[in-house]
């Protein structure tokens, strides 16, 4: 984000908690690099969130918003390890690759278009197995009288 929409963003936190937006709050925040590196819609839904959450009735700061920002941008270690894997064993990248290293952005997109075309589709089989009858009836394959 630059200096204008983190200017945006901590206006949009005053309406929640009152704080006070001046320009050394928002070069404060231009300081964070998991902030500046974060797209402004993330930091928005990020601020949203946080007053709908749990912590709602704690002072957004600097850390919560870090914090979401991970979780929204996957950048935990957590999260880039298992992202990693999976995008080795779709083979969107060398199995070589360190199971630490972020992907990069063009792989990291397609990851997320094959994980919601796997739910889309996920999603299509839990209608068809509603139905009556269901399409796949295995009967008593399989079980003991």
């Amino acid at each position: 984000m630059n200096k204008q929409e983190i200017g945006m963003l901590l206006t949009l936190a005053a309406g929640f908690d009152n704080r006070k937006v001046d320009n050394v709050s928002v070069s404060a925040w231009e300081l964070i690099p998991e902030i500046a590196a974060a797209s402004y819609e993330d930091a928005k839904q990020a601020v949203i969130e946080h007053h709908r959450g749990p912590r709602r009735h704690e002072y957004l700061s600097v850390g919560h918003m870090v914090d979401a920002l991970q979780v929204a941008e996957r950048n935990s270690d957590y999260e880039i390890e298992a992202d990693v894997r999976s995008a080795k064993a779709r083979g969107l990248i060398e199995s070589s690759w360190p199971n630490r290293q972020p992907l990069p952005a063009d792989v990291k997109h397609g990851l997320q278009a094959m994980r919601d075309l796997d739910r889309r589709n996920a999603a299509a089989f839990s209608e068809l197995d509603a139905l009556e009858g269901r399409p796949i009836d295995v009967g008593d394959v399989g079980r003991r009288p």
